[in-house]
């Protein structure tokens, strides 16, 4: 009860510090300069474009609150309550973000545009780099919590739901239509050319981050002392262990093949133990994209979604 407790904090956390990434790598570094790096983001910062008057936390709060319901409607109430807490705390950072005097400045400061003028281009390009970072790390943190940040990532579940195209492959066509659209409207060439380099670190950020934090491996053993392995793997690391029997090629003689499924941060430990107890153990480590069951995620197909 106490561990789960501990789980469920950490994971609001995680959602809560996600999303602050988020809002702040998109307002801070992509708005001022005009960085259409794709999502609600990069639709806000086009509407903007021709607004006089700031508008980008109401298209924000608008297109966030809409996709909310469609996926609520047409999703279901899953996808709608796993994407309600990071929603919400997207619109209000956005709002503090914007509507604060003290973080309008910063913005300013970032893109050059204090004391007015148009951004150059190394303020464009650190920008886009910085807000990829932000905006990619905030995503990655978000997964990692278990919560999702909604937003276009709609259009992709729902492709999915009803034509079966690959989540990652709608991603990549979204973000590309609203990219080109706003190099289209907004005829900024340069800002163009930095929002898709800012959408290129944020990728990567999530590859980083989040994919490969649910990396596991799969060790399977072959030792005389494969007992004292295994209640190793049960006691100290909570870790099942398959038992295989079976039978050597070379003289026949029967073996005992130990396989566990253990997370990255485990490696160490089970590979110091073995050692420790049978040097000569034969061991070989896989490496696994994802581990769905007990002890691991849940069996619960788990959709990657970004808003950005």
């Amino acid at each position: 009860m106490k561990n789960r407790v501990i789980r469920q904090l950490r994971n609001y956390i995680l959602v809560l510090l996600g999303t602050f990434s988020l809002a702040f790598g998109s307002v801070i570094f992509l708005t001022k300069c005009e960085l259409v790096a794709g999502g609600v983001s990069g639709i806000a910062i086009i509407i903007q474009h021709f607004v006089a008057f700031p508008i980008y936390d109401y298209v924000v709060m608008g297109l966030t609150i809409l996709s909310w319901l469609v996926g609520l409607i047409f999703i279901g109430k899953d996808f709608a309550l796993k994407t309600l807490l990071s929603s919400l705390l997207y619109i209000g950072f956005t709002f503090l973000f914007v509507r604060i005097p003290t973080f309008d400045r910063i913005a300013s400061n970032f893109a050059g545009t204090i004391n007015g003028g148009t951004p150059e281009v190394g303020n464009l390009i650190l920008c886009g780099l910085f807000g990829g970072v932000f905006v990619g790390g905030g995503v990655a943190l978000t997964f990692l919590g278990g919560g999702s940040t909604g937003g276009v990532d709609v259009v992709q579940v729902l492709v999915y739901k009803y034509f079966r195209v690959k989540e990652s492959v709608t991603s990549f066509l979204v973000d590309a239509t609203i990219i080109i659209a706003g190099l289209i409207a907004m005829k900024l060439y340069i800002p163009a050319l930095c929002g898709i380099l800012s959408s290129f670190v944020t990728a990567a950020l999530i590859e980083v981050v989040y994919i490969r934090n649910q990396t596991a491996y799969q060790v399977d053993i072959i030792s005389d002392e494969w007992e004292k392995i295994s209640e190793y793997a049960q006691d100290e690391l909570e870790r099942g262990a398959t038992i295989i029997r079976a039978e050597g090629g070379y003289k026949g003689d029967e073996r005992v093949i130990l396989r566990i499924v253990f997370d990255k941060q485990q490696y160490e430990k089970i590979r110091a133990y073995i050692a420790s107890v049978d040097p000569k153990a034969f061991v070989t480590f896989t490496q696994t994209n994802a581990v769905f069951g007990e002890g691991f995620k849940s069996n619960k197909k788990i959709r990657n979604k970004s808003k950005k």
